[in-house]
């Protein structure tokens, strides 16, 4: 019984786990990087992990949504990019 108690209980925690996976776009401008999936941009917190990909690449990723970044003290240009909200990547391929 605690066995079967024990595995209800991890799958519940997977399921309820934040992370997602999607096909994406690296896409990068001056107001930093995003991916973007169906049609909608997502601002990245870790860029560092984007960095041997170029803008507009086709990538298969992993992440977590997270409410903002830390700060960062990378400068950026004055124009204005929407997003649809912030990730932190964990996998990137």
């Amino acid at each position: 019984m605690k066995i079967l108690t024990i595995s209800i209980m991890c799958m519940i925690l997977m399921l309820s786990c934040s992370k997602k996976e999607d096909n994406a776009t690296v896409i990068k401008d001056c107001t930093g990087v995003y991916i973007r999936i169906d049609s909608k941009d997502y601002f990245v917190c870790n860029d560092e992990m984007v960095d041997n990909f170029d803008h507009e690449a086709k990538v298969y990723v992993e992440y977590d949504t997270v409410a903002q970044c830390e700060q960062s003290d990378d400068a950026i240009c004055l124009m204005l990019h929407l997003s649809e909200g912030t990730i932190e990547l964990t996998k990137i391929k």
